[in-house]
């Protein structure tokens, strides 16, 4: 079955993720499988707008969000997971990062309820689940 299973985290979302990380980790302690979380910071995008911004601020944004997601993990999470932090189009790094630690299968929150400015582009999960090499299942209502 499933022997190593990713978990993206949005860390603005702390209840949402941890509702996540709790249903996946009590699933992968029943099928013995190894948990690791990963979090997507924004890139800075085309490298003509990352010129504009100082490499001492990229490096404090990004210190910044790996302490977020430690404090998370901290806070929520059974101390032996392991986490990667990446950063980029979230749904492209999530898929990067399942390659690469040959990940058999990827949970993903889905909110079916989104904000109408959302209802125009083709959500995260969805991008994940059309391109991941590995399988992938999409969580809803996780806080019900």
């Amino acid at each position: 079955m499933f022997k190593k299973i990713l978990v993206p985290i949005d860390v603005d979302y702390p209840k949402t993720a941890a509702a996540v990380y709790n249903k996946v980790a009590e699933y992968a302690k029943l099928i013995d499988a190894e948990l690791r979380l990963v979090s997507v910071m924004p890139g800075f995008g085309m490298p003509i707008v990352a010129s504009y911004i100082p490499k001492k601020v990229q490096q404090e944004a990004m210190d910044r969000f790996k302490e977020s997601v430690e404090q998370f993990i901290e806070a929520n999470c059974d101390k032996s997971v392991s986490y990667r932090i990446r950063t980029g189009k979230a749904w492209e790094e999530i898929v990067r990062a399942a390659d690469k630690w040959d990940a058999d299968l990827i949970v993903v929150y889905h909110n079916h309820r989104r904000s109408l400015n959302e209802s125009f582009s083709v959500s995260c999960s969805h991008r994940v689940a059309d391109h991941a090499n590995c399988s992938v299942l999409r969580l809803r209502n996780v806080l019900s």
